[in-house]
């Protein structure tokens, strides 16, 4: 009966067109806390690279929008690539930034990371005193050779938040932002 049920269920998805949403990017915590108010720290884990014209292409830049319900976050180190914080020009009442874009670059091509690999990128953070789900947008690059030797970028965009779809376009794609949910 039970194997039934799963199999009707996936029939269902198949039939009216829906598939389970998953992001490309994930989080892990690796036993760090999500209790809302204290220090932790988040994993972000990169699954693949990029895809263009049928060719394949390694992830060069790695980049993730942190909320001000994360805090202002503290990077993990990673060889081979330079690492930048920036705060947004937006900001509230107290002065704290929305959020911050934190980018990993890498420093030569020898440290792209290769499609059909995978990588975390970790950050220490402070959540929000109030438990909540939050998204952390992220954008790798990945860089294709045009036919006259210049680069093209690629955009594999996991930004929304909302469960909604946005269709892809020639060099960038869209699909969900990975979250974590705070406890009380």
């Amino acid at each position: 009966m039970k194997k039934l049920f799963i199999f009707a269920s996936l029939i269902g998805l198949v039939v009216t067109g829906l598939t389970p949403a998953s992001a490309h990017v994930g989080t892990q915590m690796r036993g760090n806390t999500l209790q809302a108010g204290q220090s932790s720290r988040v994993y972000l884990s990169l699954g693949h690279g990029c895809a263009y014209k049928e060719a394949k292409y390694g992830t060069s830049v790695f980049s993730v929008v942190v909320p001000k319900s994360a805090g202002k976050p503290t990077p993990e180190f990673v060889p081979g690539f330079k690492v930048v914080v920036e705060p947004s020009s937006t900001v509230d009442a107290n002065k704290t930034p929305d959020y911050y874009t934190v980018t990993w670059t890498a420093k030569a091509r020898s440290w792209v990371i290769d499609d059909g690999t995978f990588f975390d990128f970790g950050l220490k953070v402070k959540w929000d005193k109030t438990p909540q789900v939050v998204p952390f947008k992220t954008t790798q690059i990945c860089y294709a050779t045009t036919a006259s030797g210049s680069k093209l970028p690629l955009y594999l965009n996991w930004h929304i938040t909302d469960g909604s779809t946005k269709a892809a376009e020639p060099t960038i794609e869209w699909g969900p932002a990975p979250s974590v949910t705070t406890i009380p």
